[in-house]
């Protein structure tokens, strides 16, 4: 009796296999082929003409893209090899191989019809009651721009680097001048009408430097790799050009509102964030949680306005929570001082009066401020004075809109509010670990803001597509 099983390479076929026997039962492809089946691609099967060689269809190219990003494998050249290697792919592509160009085109070409399908599989999920309307949790990451830091400068640094490059065009044409002189000595005439490779790839330089510089704004840098790049930190000690992507998150850890900024902060983006969400959804949403970097006066006014039940701390939640400062200074923060709203004064843990001293409000900045000042009256006299101020007499500042900071911390403070907050650890901050260091998309492919708004957003279906797998398999289970 043989030891092995008989080789089988030159083995033919009566008939070939199907399609359907390529991946087996359960596997993700057939989930990513069942809902691209279900889209609306008659938008981008309009662009096509009648004329002219037959194209592969819409519902192909979305499998494939779509497949290849929940996988972590976005390269056009890739997804073409695995066309040919993979049988998933080949499930997906239906036996056909289209070039790595044609792959990145349709992906170029078609990105606003993309971003509608991040949309559509968000109701998919909540029809599968995967993601509900009620409570959503934001969240932001910067992730690398596809751009060097060395190619970030201001105007004055370009201009720089503009003059080394106009000296070097000047040596090569000078060096190209000798030659020619020399060569027509030696064999007579020549063509000489094509310019040397480096003085070509030169010149293009120089004019995407001057290209810079005219968009430039004084004391603004601009990458001349993706002029919409900006630094940013991503973790302590690392600064480069970046950009800041935001999820909105539904509990079950559904992605249902996705967008990338140029701004490095936060603060800017919950307003946005919440619309879209409810627009995904196609309902109001409830309950918001987002970190200390959301918090600010405007977006708790937009909060309390909308009536939303929202858990956001602010910057100096923990701190003041903790206690900061040397030990006798702790009872002196601003935390320790009691606000009278009848009589419009602060108490010091003295028990001594701080009285209206005036209003202070900043016109034109990005952080509008609309502030009331209080000065101590009674400090001159005080026994502890030095511990709580180094000034003639302490002064507290109090927003307008402090109340509703006050109000947010008496909820993040209490046993429901503290259990509602960590919700934020399991919801919002799983699918950006995912993304990052499972399939690794730590740095972008595309450049400028629309287009990697565009490969944010297929990073996100590619998490959903998942996300709705995995729930389909436990169903099944």
């Amino acid at each position: 009796m043989p030891k092995f099983k008989p080789l089988k390479e030159n083995q033919r076929f009566l008939l070939p296999p199907a399609l359907d026997e390529f991946v087996p039962e359960g596997h993700l492809a057939r989930v990513v082929s069942g809902i691209v089946d279900e889209m609306d691609t008659t938008g981008i099967e309009r662009k096509y003409s009648r004329l002219g060689q037959n194209t592969y269809h819409p519902k192909i190219m979305l499998k494939l893209i779509f497949y290849g990003y929940a996988i972590g494998m976005r390269s056009g050249r890739k997804i073409a090899s695995a066309c040919e290697t993979d049988t998933a792919f080949m499930y997906l592509a239906q036996m056909h191989k289209p070039d790595f160009r044609t792959i990145n085109d349709f992906r170029k070409n078609h990105s606003a019809e993309i971003e509608t399908y991040f949309t559509e599989i968000v109701k998919v999920c909540k029809k599968m009651e995967m993601a509900k309307v009620g409570t959503i949790c934001i969240d932001g990451s910067k992730l690398k721009a596809s751009a060097s830091a060395r190619r970030t400068k201001d105007e004055e640094g370009y201009g720089a680097w503009l003059a080394r490059i106009e000296k070097e065009i000047e040596e090569i044409l000078s060096e190209a001048e000798e030659t020619d002189r020399a060569e027509d000595e030696e064999y007579g005439d020549e063509r000489g009408d094509e310019l040397p490779r480096e003085l070509r790839r030169r010149e293009r330089l120089r004019e995407k430097i001057k290209e810079a510089m005219r968009e430039l704004k004084e004391g603004d840098k601009v990458n001349l790799t993706d002029p919409d790049a900006r630094f940013m930190k991503e973790r302590p000690g690392v600064i480069r050009p970046s950009y800041n992507c935001q999820l909105a998150v539904a509990e079950g850890q559904v992605i249902v509102g996705a967008d990338v900024t140029t701004e490095a902060v936060d603060r800017g983006e919950l307003e946005g964030m919440v619309e879209g969400a409810e627009e995904n959804l196609g309902g109001e949403i409830e309950q918001i949680i987002a970190d200390a970097g959301y918090s600010s006066y405007d977006n708790y006014e937009y909060l309390a306005g909308r009536k939303k039940d929202a858990y956001i701390p602010d910057q100096y939640f923990e701190r003041d929570k903790r206690g900061s400062g040397r030990e006798g200074e702790r009872s002196y923060g601003k935390e320790n001082f009691a606000y009278d709203g009848e009589r419009n004064r602060y108490i010091c843990p003295e028990g001594r009066p701080l009285t209206f001293h005036k209003r202070l409000v900043t016109k034109g900045a990005k952080i509008k401020r609309r502030q009331l000042i209080y000065r101590g009256t009674e400090c001159s006299g005080c026994p502890r004075r030095a511990l709580c101020t180094k000034q003639e007499a302490r002064t507290v500042v109090r927003e307008l809109r402090e109340d509703l900071k006050e109000e947010m911390r008496e909820k993040l403070l209490s046993e429901e509010g503290r259990r509602i907050y960590r919700k934020r650890l399991h919801t919002a901050e799983p699918p950006f670990g995912h993304l990052k260091h499972n399939l690794g998309y730590k740095t972008f492919f595309l450049r400028t803001i629309d287009k990697v708004r565009v490969e944010f957003k297929l990073m996100c279906i590619g998490y959903n597509l998942t996300k709705i797998w995995r729930y389909r398999l436990a169903d099944e289970v």
